[in-house]
């Protein structure tokens, strides 16, 4: 579903209420860090051989949170459209009228609820890079009492309009604004071991990913632990349209621009470090699945093995509850 399309429909309800079960994935049984996955649209289930406890894993993903005042003033110009987006929204399940702010709450209190280890913000959490909206989050967040990890989607640092490169854009409203939700880590790249299990987050969310931040992969992919990887535009996988490291990824398959008013995506295509990036994912032998948001679609996709779940949005109350569960 295009972006443009999404927000003209406000919630996209019916699409979400629809989707069936999905059905269960076995993975190689051959290895010690070999899993089984079985997943709903809501809830995903791992079992991993070798894990000595549960570790359960609250992803939330494109909550699209408007939060602003007066500070917020000089900025309208670039934040209108977004805003205005999200005004009228529907709770997925009961389709009674919630807005963004009162979404998130909801699922910080089903983190609460479920005693998560961890609470994986998967991008889009913001419309735009309020620091109204930042510090809203961040005491939303840090009341639940919950470890959690962030990283940026699209619009977390987007300001329509604003000039300046996507790099440059990020780089700058990461520093200035959305700095206190890394909680001292690389908005770039981190990770964090979390039962046993590496929690790796990656900001994809030019779409691309540069050689500082494939280098940390590879790092990580070196290391003892089954890796989870966290990112907001999910990768390239031959039955997903435009994403990161998709091959037709360029300035001819870029359709929104004009509408997003930001820069176009390169002539040149895919970055080399990008697809190298793909690949790295892809050939982990302990992989235990790739975590993305972006599309406002819960769909599960896999290819030779491995497994990736885009989860719904959750600025009508979706989420994933991911669990990893000792064989």
């Amino acid at each position: 579903m295009k972006r443009r399309t999404f927000i003209k429909n406000s919630a996209g309800i019916t699409a979400a209420l629809s989707l069936p079960l999905l059905a269960s994935c076995h993975g190689d049984q051959k290895e010690t860090w070999a899993c089984t996955h079985n997943s709903t649209p809501l809830d995903t289930k791992i079992t991993v051989k070798g894990l000595e406890k549960p570790v359960n894993v609250l992803q939330i993903s494109d909550s699209h949170i408007t939060y602003s005042d007066e500070s917020d003033q000089p900025y309208e110009i670039y934040s209108t459209r977004m805003t205005n987006g999200y005004l009228q929204v529907r709770h997925f399940k009961t389709l009674d009228p919630i807005t963004t702010i009162e979404s998130f709450e909801e699922l910080m209190e089903l983190a609460k609820k479920e005693k998560v280890d961890l609470v994986a913000l998967t991008g889009d959490i913001l419309n735009f890079p309020s620091a109204t909206a930042v510090a809203k989050v961040q005491e939303m967040v840090s009341a639940s009492g919950i470890p959690y990890k962030y990283i940026s989607g699209n619009h977390d640092w987007h300001y329509e309009g604003m000039e300046g490169s996507d790099e440059g854009l990020r780089q700058k409203w990461c520093t200035d604004r959305l700095m206190p939700l890394y909680q001292g880590s690389n908005p770039l790249y981190s990770s964090q071991i979390v039962g046993g299990i590496n929690m790796v987050f990656i900001d994809d969310s030019t779409y691309q990913v540069n050689e500082e931040q494939l280098e940390f992969y590879k790092q990580q992919k070196a290391r003892p632990e089954p890796i989870a990887v966290f990112v907001h535009i999910p990768l390239y996988m031959p039955t997903i349209e435009i994403c990161c490291g998709h091959p037709q990824w360029g300035a001819a398959a870029d359709h929104l621009y004009e509408i997003e008013r930001r820069e176009r995506w390169s002539e040149n295509g895919n970055k080399p470090s990008t697809i190298e990036f793909v690949k790295q994912v892809m050939s982990t032998e302990r992989l235990l699945g790739i975590f993305a948001g972006h599309t406002h679609q819960c769909r599960f996709v896999s290819d030779q093995g491995k497994f990736q779940y885009i989860t719904g949005p959750s600025f009508n109350g979706q989420y994933r509850m991911i669990r990893f569960l000792p064989s």
